[in-house]
């Protein structure tokens, strides 16, 4: 059955431990038409769908989660991306217009109402995972194969949480210092390519390119002289890691990503598991709920931050519904890109930092002979994509 069925089922369920009790309100209907009964049976249908789907490795219900929660995120007109791609489409080939061998990329940083901002809009729509527009210092930038003047892949960079234990543990920095190390790196929201560079394994060619110059450089030309708001102090030079999650579990683009000489991205560990996926479809309705109730927190100065997850968390207390609802069992694998040689000693020690040298020409040639040349040989499927097309249906799907 599919996640939007199951979600819209209103069935009399029997609930695990807390979930019996309930506010007073009981099987009165808010709005005229929904009743907490229902909201309440519909939060357990799609936990447990999606428990079952991470369970069994289910990745295209996973993916349908993601998808339910791009139909209810007004932020993004998906139309006038709709309208841009077809002012924009040549940037988007068929497969069969593109020569592996001749790929010739530049990563362009992105600037507000740019060609380039546009692109990565476009580019982001598509995909599966809800839109970010990322939060704290942001970074945005466009990898544009300049041969077939085409748009390979984006990277989006913000900043990163202060909690994450895989990372922590990793870095061994003492707790009172590790804000001021965390400060000094980023977190790569968004990392992908389109449809015929995919195809060519194009998403490791711009996993890759976090360790670029480029970003390093616009990174400090942005932010060094700023001030952090936690600790009011200015961002050091330099950048000192990026880390990065998995979208589905284990990650098929970042394991075993090196070059010639090491390792470009390390693998961590995993998240815990937790998090409101699985709920993001039914978010207006808990939003309506608690508008009933007098108990929605609105965005806004003064109310904290992550809005949403208050809300959520609200709605299950009231609802008397278990916080173990909250987790949904999708363990993303976590990785880290360190920029200098000497992390540790950085971290732990206050070392200098050992800059790594990377250079973008030499990781593109090594991706063509490693990945994108021997794969366009031994599969010829990426010659039927058609990009546009695949990215065109995609987001008519969402404004529709």
């Amino acid at each position: 059955m599919a996640v939007r069925q199951i979600i819209q089922a209103s069935k009399a369920l029997e609930f695990p431990g807390d979930l019996d009790s309930g506010p007073s309100k009981g099987n009165e209907l808010y709005s005229g038409e929904i009743s907490q009964d229902m909201l309440r049976a519909d939060i357990h249908n799609a936990w447990s769908t999606c428990r079952d789907a991470i369970s069994t490795g289910d990745k295209d219900t996973i993916r349908s989660f993601h998808l339910a929660a791009k139909d209810w995120d007004k932020s993004v007109d998906y139309f006038q991306l709709s309208r841009q791609l077809e002012k924009y489409k040549a940037y988007f080939p068929h497969g069969s217009l593109i020569d592996p061998s001749k790929v010739d990329i530049e990563l362009l940083p992105v600037k507000e109402r740019s060609l380039e901002e546009r692109l990565f809009k476009i580019t982001r729509g598509y995909w599966s995972m809800p839109y970010s527009k990322g939060y704290g210092r942001r970074l945005r930038f466009v990898i544009i194969d300049k041969y077939h003047k085409s748009v390979v892949g984006i990277i989006g960079l913000q900043s990163p949480s202060a909690d994450l234990s895989c990372r922590d543990m990793y870095l061994g920095v003492a707790k009172d210092k590790k804000l001021e190390v965390i400060n000094n790196t980023l977190d790569a929201y968004t990392i992908g390519a389109t449809p015929v560079y995919a195809a060519l394994l194009g998403g490791k060619l711009v996993a890759g390119l976090l360790h670029s110059e480029v970003i390093r450089k616009q990174y400090w030309a942005l932010y060094g002289n700023k001030r952090t708001t936690q600790l009011n102090r200015r961002v050091p030079q330099p950048l000192l890691a990026i880390t990065t999650a998995s979208a589905f579990g284990r990650s098929s683009i970042y394991n075993r990503l090196k070059d010639d000489s090491c390792l470009l991205a390390k693998p961590l560990g995993y998240t815990k598991g937790f998090g409101t996926i699985h709920l993001e479809e039914l978010y207006p309705r808990i939003v309506q709920w608690l508008k009933y109730t007098e108990r929605h927190v609105p965005a806004g100065f003064g109310n904290g931050p992550k809005v949403r997850w208050q809300n959520i968390m609200r709605a299950l207390v009231d609802l008397g519904i278990s916080r173990e609802y909250l987790s949904h069992g999708l363990k993303r694998e976590v990785f880290i890109f360190e920029l200098v040689r000497n992390i540790h000693s950085v971290c732990q020690d206050g070392a200098v930092p050992d800059v790594t040298s990377f250079n973008d020409v030499v990781w593109l040639n090594f991706w063509k002979n490693r990945w994108a040349i021997p794969r366009s040989e031994r599969d010829e499927r990426w010659k039927s994509i058609d990009a546009y097309q695949i990215i065109k249906d995609s987001l008519e799907r969402n404004h529709s």
